[in-house]
This record gives C-alpha cells, structure tokens and sequence, in this order.
C-alpha cells in the first residue's frame, strides 16, 4: 500500500489458544456493550466475527486487501447453519451485505478487534507490514464511524507481546489486548493517525481498493 517500503508477505499469524482470547475479548464489557464491532477478515479473529454474529452485533468485516470494501454481517440475515461460512473472507461476498464507503451505511463502530505480528505494553502493534487494518482504521475515521476515543482490542498469542515494537506516524495503536490466558488493559499515548495520508499511498493501491476511490471521488466533488 505504502511507497515507503513494500508489503510484506504473509498474514497474520494464527494461534493455538485463538478461540480462548477470542472468548477472553467477548467477556469485556466494552464488547458487551458494543452495537457494532469492525474485524479485519484474517482467519485469526474467525471467532472473533463468529461470536459478534451469535451476538447479534452488527459486524463490519473488511474483504481482503480492501478491494471490495467493507461489508455488513448480521445474524438476522443469516441462518445459524451458515454462521461460520459467513465469517470467512471466502463468504462474506455471499453472506453479507457490501456497504458504501459513507457514515450512512457504516455508522459508528464502537469497537475494533484485530490480530498483529506483535504488540506492546504501551499500544504499540505491528501488523504483517501491507498496512492494511492502518488504513481501514483511517477510512473509517475519514467517514466519521471511528474516532481517536474508538476502542481497539489485539488478540495474539502470549509470545507476541513483547517490551517495544517500533511504530510510525501511521500505524494505528491499540488499547487493550487479549491472550488466551489474560486480558491487558494500556493507558495509551500513542496518538493515532489523523488522516489518510493521500501521498503515500501508491497509485497501484488506489485503483485497487473500493474505498479509496469512492473517498478520493467525493473527495474531488464534481468537476
């Protein structure tokens, strides 16, 4: 996504005990409370969407690599049976409804889970290097649906919180993370990005991604 450095190969590292810190997250109250959840599609936070879709929460599941946007998940419209298929990035298309890049259709979020190559104490995440849950996040405040106050909860392995991870200007942190064996809660001070950073972005990842080219068009307004 970025010119600075090239995307790095991979995903997000899945997990033995990911269903249990997925469990951990569910019993937070600002999980409880939340109408409307974002999940990033990697197959780390699968019980993550499963359970926000059992919960009857509005799920904003991101289709990978942004290219077709954000789509809603609702167990409303979802037999039970399909539940599961529905929270892959391989169902999401069939199971869910895709959403416009606009406040209207997102609404606000009140909660973010996503997963990381590693994380800090302070709030610090490193994701598999393409940016993508970043640039998600800037999106989303973009349109209004996230703010700087928005909660963000990281579900890693306990061998992934580490002392330090070195952050930039763009990379987006985190305020609680959960393990299979425990719940972190940061007073964080990192600051977040406050804007997508249009002149970083490369042309490629542009013409790729729904949103963008939906926000660089309203952006423009009409000729």
């Amino acid at each position: 996504i970025w010119g600075a450095s090239p995307a790095a190969e991979g995903s997000i590292p899945t997990f033995p005990g990911q269903n249990k810190a997925a469990e951990r997250l569910r019993g937070l109250a600002i999980y409880q409370k939340a109408s409307t959840i974002m999940v990033p599609p990697d197959q780390a936070q699968l019980q993550v969407r499963v359970n926000a879709i059992m919960d009857g929460k509005r799920l904003i599941m991101a289709t990978p690599g942004l290219r077709d946007g954000f789509y809603l998940l609702h167990k409303g419209a979802i037999k039970a049976r399909d539940w599961q298929q529905a929270a892959r990035s391989s169902g999401v298309r069939r199971f869910g409804k895709r959403l416009n890049t606009t406040h209207k259709e997102i609404g606000i979020i009140d909660l973010m889970a996503t997963g990381a190559v590693a994380v800090d104490l302070q709030g610090g995440r490193i994701g598999k290097g393409s940016g993508y849950f970043d640039l998600e996040y800037m999106i989303l405040q973009e349109i209004g649906s996230v703010s700087e106050q928005t909660p963000i909860c990281a579900l890693v392995d306990d061998l992934q919180v580490r002392e330090h991870v070195p952050m930039e200007e763009k990379d987006v942190a985190v305020d609680f993370i959960c393990t299979p064996t425990k719940v972190i809660i940061i007073e964080r001070r990192l600051v977040r990005p406050s804007q997508i950073p249009w002149d970083l972005l490369l042309e490629k990842a542009l013409k790729g991604m729904r949103p963008l080219k939906e926000l660089r068009k309203s952006n423009e307004g009409p000729n």
